[in-house]
C-alpha cells in the first residue's frame, strides 16, 4: 500500500500540470454518425494518450452485404496523438475503437414457383456484431479562448467485424469527418 501511495504522489504533479483535455466529439461518415466524449492525457513531447466513449449510429442502406442495414451500438477507443507535427496546431493520430452493435437488415428475394408469376419477398433479421475500427487521421486545433478549442479532423480506417452473431453484415474501408469542441486544463 505504501508503494502505491508513493507512486500516486509522484504522478500527481504530472496530472495536475499537464495539458490534458476533455472534448465533445462528433464524427460523420457516409453511412452514419458517431457522437462521443474524448479525454486526452499529456505524456510529454507534444504526445497524448487518448480515450473515448461513444455511440455509433449507422444507416448503411445497401452499402453492406444486404439490401438495407441499419442500427448502432456503444463503444470505446484508445489512441495516440502527436501534436505540433509539421506546423503549429496540426496533429496526427492513430486510434482503435471497439463497437458493440446491433444491425437490423432486410433483403428482398425473388421467389418463383413452378408456374409464373414470380414475386418479391422481404427477409429480415438482426445481427449482433463487435467491430474493430482502426483509424489514422489528422486534426487542426483552432483556439477559441485560453482553454477552449475546436478541432476539425479527418480520419481513414477500416471496419472489421471480429465477432458476428447472425447473418453477415457490411464491413470495409471508412472515411470519417469530425469536429471536436474541447477544454484544456
Amino acid at each position: 500500500m505504501k508503494k502505491v501511495f508513493i507512486l500516486a504522489l509522484l504522478f500527481t504533479p504530472l496530472v495536475l500540470f499537464a495539458q490534458n483535455s476533455i472534448q465533445l466529439e462528433t464524427q460523420a461518415y457516409p453511412a452514419g454518425v458517431i457522437p462521443g466524449v474524448r479525454y486526452d492525457f499529456n505524456i510529454g513531447n507534444n504526445s497524448y494518450l487518448t480515450s473515448r466513449i461513444g455511440y455509433n449510429f449507422t444507416d448503411r442502406q445497401d452499402f453492406g452485404k444486404n439490401d438495407n442495414e441499419k442500427g448502432g451500438g456503444p463503444g470505446f477507443g484508445i489512441g495516440y496523438v502527436k501534436s505540433e507535427l509539421i506546423i503549429p496546431n496540426l496533429s496526427t493520430h492513430i486510434r482503435a475503437d471497439l463497437w458493440f452493435m446491433d444491425i437490423d437488415w432486410r433483403d428482398s428475394q425473388t421467389i418463383c414457383g413452378t408456374v409464373p408469376p414470380c414475386f418479391e419477398q422481404d427477409v429480415t433479421g438482426t445481427t449482433e456484431i463487435i467491430v474493430l475500427q482502426p483509424t489514422v487521421g489528422i486534426e487542426y486545433s483552432i483556439p477559441i479562448s485560453k482553454n477552449l478549442f475546436l478541432d476539425p479532423n479527418l480520419s481513414f480506417g477500416y471496419e472489421i467485424n471480429i465477432k458476428t452473431k447472425g447473418k453477415e453484415v457490411g464491413e470495409g474501408a471508412i472515411l470519417l469527418l469530425g469536429l471536436n469542441l474541447g477544454y484544456r486544463f
